[in-house]
């Protein structure tokens, strides 16, 4: 990431009236503690700015994370709307309002005369935000996917697009996007350090490691740098509580996960001679669970420390009696976007994901034996 890109984006929020900070819906660790350390540095710096993910959960956001207060599941108003009347010849003398089924009633008593329908004018005011915040948007049509309301303001507002995933399009006005970092956090991070290191406080410096630590499976995945355990040592040295991220990440985990978890290590197959490892979830299992698309990359990367020489990684979901949903994780030398071709997969060389017209048992059986001819 060049020290001139970091340096733009550190200028463009410096000039900032309001900056909106964003994530996806059901975001994952990473990209909910980066927002959480976006939102408080900036604050740090005195500079206004709101975070916005649909339909968050603010009761389960996890303790240890600072400014969470600022993260709302609804957008606040985006900008104003002005009602313009012309006084210069029927001056006002009394204004009134009344709410009224729902309507709103604005009562103008002049002077004198009275005004015509030409002196009335509707204006829409100033954005409330002058600069959005991109947090883990691979690339635009992502960002206006998860924003189901209108918002004309992405298409106006220079955008930020902070990411570490080599999937990313660099579609934004400034690309903050690391791809040597292992997470968005650990992007953020040196993004905090080239602008200034004194104001990332020990609130700040926790939300920056649960992101690094939820993305590396506690510094376990096999992108894991000296680069990285530097950063992280800094962090822990600048305050960074370490403790309460691991009781909030493994020791608090709702009972429902675990037993997803338990069932899919249960059913957990493997081949060493090839890297690959898969397992199997039934319909009812996801439905007991309440579980996420982001869930669902948790349990990948558990299984992925189950056997931490693997190098594929399958997970099969049974969405109804005829249909199976397959994901695929990959790491190199193995692209899953390659591998799962043949099997309608779509996606990066990271994941690719995409449904089988085949029961649960059989699409599984199916899968792995085109994998295994593949390889």
């Amino acid at each position: 990431m060049a020290w001139e890109t970091q340096k733009q984006a550190t200028e463009a929020l410096k000039r900032a009236k309001r900056a909106l900070v964003l994530a996806p819906e059901n975001p994952t660790h990473d990209a909910l503690a980066s927002t959480s350390a976006v939102l408080a540095y900036l604050q740090a710096h005195n500079i206004p700015a709101d975070g916005h993910i649909p339909n968050l959960k603010l009761e389960k956001l996890p303790l240890y994370l600072t400014s969470t207060e600022k993260i709302q599941p609804q957008i606040n108003s985006l900008r104003d709307l002005k009602i313009q009347l012309d006084v210069n010849q029927v001056p006002i003398k009394e204004l009134a309002y009344d709410v009224k089924d729902g309507k709103l009633e604005i009562v103008l008593s002049p002077k004198a005369g009275e005004w015509k329908t030409q002196d009335v004018s509707l204006l829409h005011g100033d954005d409330r935000y002058d600069l959005i915040v991109a947090i883990g948007f691979p690339d635009r049509q992502s960002l206006h996917n998860t924003f189901r309301q209108p918002m004309d303001m992405i298409h106006h507002a220079p955008i930020i697009n902070l990411d570490h995933d080599p999937k990313n399009e660099h579609w934004g006005a400034i690309n903050l996007v690391d791809l040597t970092a292992t997470a968005i956090s650990e992007t953020a991070f040196s993004w905090f350090e080239h602008w200034d290191e004194t104001k990332i406080n020990a609130p700040i410096a926790t939300a920056i490691l649960a992101g690094m630590i939820a993305n590396t499976q506690s510094f376990r995945s096999a992108n894991v740098s000296p680069k990285t355990l530097d950063k992280a040592s800094k962090l822990i040295a600048m305050g960074a509580d370490r403790e309460s991220i691991v009781h909030g990440l493994w020791r608090s985990r709702q009972v429902n996960t675990l037993k997803l978890w338990g069932r899919a290590l249960s059913r957990i197959e493997q081949d060493k001679n090839l890297g690959l490892i898969w397992t199997t979830l039934s319909r009812q299992d996801i439905l007991d669970s309440g579980t996420t698309e982001a869930r669902l990359d948790e349990l990948v990367n558990e299984l992925i420390a189950f056997a931490p020489d693997s190098k594929l990684t399958a997970v099969f979901v049974e969405h109804d009696a005829y249909t199976t949903r397959m994901a695929l994780f990959a790491q190199p030398p193995y692209a899953a976007n390659v591998i799962g071709r043949s099997l309608g997969l779509d996606g990066t060389a990271k994941k690719a994901s995409g449904a089988i017209s085949k029961p649960l048992l059989e699409a599984k059986d199916f899968a792995i034996e085109q994998i295994k001819k593949i390889l």
